[in-house]
């Protein structure tokens, strides 16, 4: 049930935000050099996000204890 609730949270907030992003990219009142900008510190988040989660995925598969039963 944890899960189903993180999975729901995660989905509205990534429509939400591609909502956002989709009007602040398309607006041409926007000066080029700041959408340019918003949109390098945006991927370069992502990749630090992403990064994080695939090495937190990686250390627990590798963690091994000696007095605890799976």
């Amino acid at each position: 049930m944890l899960n189903l609730g993180i999975i729901l949270i995660g989905t509205g907030i990534v429509v939400l935000l591609g909502y956002f992003c989709r009007s602040f990219f398309i607006n041409a009142d926007v000066p080029l050099a700041l959408r340019i900008g918003v949109g390098v510190i945006g991927g370069g988040v992502l990749v630090l996000v992403i990064r994080a989660i695939r090495d937190r995925l990686a250390r627990k598969k590798a963690e091994k204890f000696k007095e605890v039963e799976r």
